[in-house]
């Protein structure tokens, strides 16, 4: 038997906030930092179809440098605090918001963005209501462990729960916390990425995450 979801935590970046643009010019700016020789649109397409360990191969980055490019994104997202007003809510997840709520679920944001910027940008789209809490990991390559403490913190199950997302890192997180992931097709992976990786639902419009729960 089923168990009924009680709750749905959403990514932010490429799920709820389209950051991508933003995140893409960084992206490029970082590359060339660290001599990467690739083109914008290779550099993307490998970005959104690669695990991080595949991209690490890819570009031949050595885990000595990890720290430093993660303390570069980490700059980037201090970054987009000043941006957030230019950034946009992608259409139809304010509709869905509302209609979880009506139905009794149970929202949570979870995400390795700042939490200064979601909350920015929570109150500029007035949606900050829909909302019991949101949560911020500074492991970008370990989101398990988080969402499996999210769980704990809300007493929560594994099975009573979605996690609601765009990436290929989001989805083998999701499989070592054992949790039913559900991709959007309008983030980073698209539905190349997402069906290569095998996530367990795909929806190309907010609303279809409706029929899920």
């Amino acid at each position: 038997m089923v168990k009924k979801i009680k709750a749905v935590i959403f990514d932010f970046d490429g799920t709820i906030a389209d950051t991508l643009p933003f995140t893409f010019e960084k992206i490029v700016q970082l590359s060339k930092k660290y001599r990467i020789k690739k083109e914008k649109d290779e550099l993307i397409e490998k970005i959104s179809q690669l695990s991080p360990q595949k991209l690490m191969k890819e570009f031949k980055i050595s885990w000595f440098k990890v720290p430093f490019i993660l303390w570069e994104i980490k700059q980037s997202q201090k970054a987009l605090f000043k941006e957030i007003d230019k950034i946009k809510i992608f259409p139809g997840i304010k509709k869905l918001l509302k209609e979880l709520k009506k139905k009794g679920i149970k929202i949570y944001i979870y995400s390795s963005n700042l939490k200064k910027n979601i909350v920015k940008f929570l109150e500029k789209e007035k949606i900050s209501q829909y909302f019991e809490n949101v949560y911020v990991g500074g492991n970008l390559l370990g989101k398990d462990k988080d969402l499996i403490n999210i769980l704990k913190k809300e007493r929560l199950k594994n099975d009573e729960v979605y996690y609601v997302a765009d990436e290929i890192r989001d989805v083998l997180a999701c499989q070592k916390a054992k949790i039913k992931m559900i991709g959007v097709l309008w983030g980073v992976a698209g539905e190349r990425g997402l069906t290569k990786i095998k996530v367990d639902y795909l929806v190309k419009k907010p609303e279809e995450i409706l029929k899920l729960v």
